[in-house]
């Protein structure tokens, strides 16, 4: 059997399920899954409705049970797997029966390129353009801010703005989460239309473009590897002065066998601290502990307490 134990949000969980259902199906094991822990009465529902949404992806598969000896290879907490660099391979070779524990990130495009069209089976959903009559000039840009701007990984506002300062388009669409009165200000001179959803309707909306600009969100980057269109802007960050956890630094998902994803090299982090409210808008995509941690280390600043 494999045993998936969900972490983070619905981005995070395609990743995870996608490698659990991968080593399941090779192996002909079952596949049961845990869900994430993270806000669970919003996680659990949006996830559901998303899988709900797709062509093929039941939470459980059927397939042999082997309650033990119990394989922690997948597992970011036991052995040296750093919970992004999997030997996918050398785990799906070995025939000896067990019970598989999968914990971890898995972004990393390498893991999922030998089986992109098998993916891509399991998460076909229909496209909804919820009668904006999307046109093939049209534009569709996601914004992820929120927890981003709390844990120091937001990106800088100048990547979508220089981007719309060289692209011609009809009409600009923005979907995403944390549209504060930032981002409005900064992306108000290109007049766009601003769509507020649950996440699948986000996605399907996504979906109904044949261009997009992306954020360094993993959400936004199913969308364009889930799509049709035939051009997809993507940030490669920089350098990310300001944290160094592992998601800054150890995921790849850089595509690099289809012509449609255009990156930009090095695009900047934004350099600006958070605030209070920073902290109050994203207490729904944060932990107790998270919001906790964010309020002292503000106090701390303010106080001249840090290094």
């Amino acid at each position: 059997m494999v045993h998936l134990q969900m972490n983070g949000f619905i981005a995070d969980n395609l990743f995870q399920y996608t490698i659990a259902r991968l080593i399941a199906e090779e192996l002909g094991y079952a596949l049961k899954v845990s869900h994430s822990r993270m806000h669970p009465q919003q996680n659990v529902p949006q996830l559901k409705a998303f899988l709900a949404a797709c062509a093929n992806a039941p939470l459980a598969l059927a397939g042999a049970t082997h309650e033990g000896p119990v394989d922690y290879s997948a597992h970011i907490d036991h052995g040296d797997f750093d919970g992004y660099d999997l030997d996918l391979a050398g785990i799906c070779a070995r025939n000896d029966p067990r019970r598989i524990e999968v914990r971890g990130y898995f972004q990393r495009y390498a893991l999922l390129q030998p089986y992109k069209d098998r993916i891509q089976s399991w998460f076909i959903m229909k496209p909804c353009d919820q009668g904006y009559e999307v046109s093939p000039d049209d534009l569709v840009l996601h914004i992820r801010r929120g927890d981003m701007v709390v844990f120091d990984r937001a990106m800088s506002l100048d990547f979508y703005t220089d981007l719309l300062e060289r692209l011609s388009y009809r009409r600009l669409y923005i979907v995403g989460c944390g549209l504060d009165r930032e981002v409005r200000r900064a992306i108000a001179p290109y007049d766009p239309v601003y769509i507020e959803g649950e996440p699948v309707d986000d996605f399907k909306f996504m979906l109904a473009f044949s261009r997009m600009i992306l954020s360094n969100s993993g959400f936004a980057w199913w969308a364009g590897f889930l799509s049709g269109a035939k051009e997809v802007h993507v940030p490669l960050m920089g350098e990310n002065t300001r944290t160094d956890g592992l998601k800054a630094t150890r995921g790849d998902l850089k595509i690099r066998d289809e012509s449609r994803f255009l990156y930009v090299e090095n695009v900047p982090y934004m350099q600006r601290d958070y605030t209070l409210q920073d902290v109050f808008r994203s207490r729904g995509q944060l932990t107790k502990r998270h919001m906790l941690r964010a309020v002292w280390s503000l106090m701390a600043r303010r106080l001249n307490l840090t290094d």
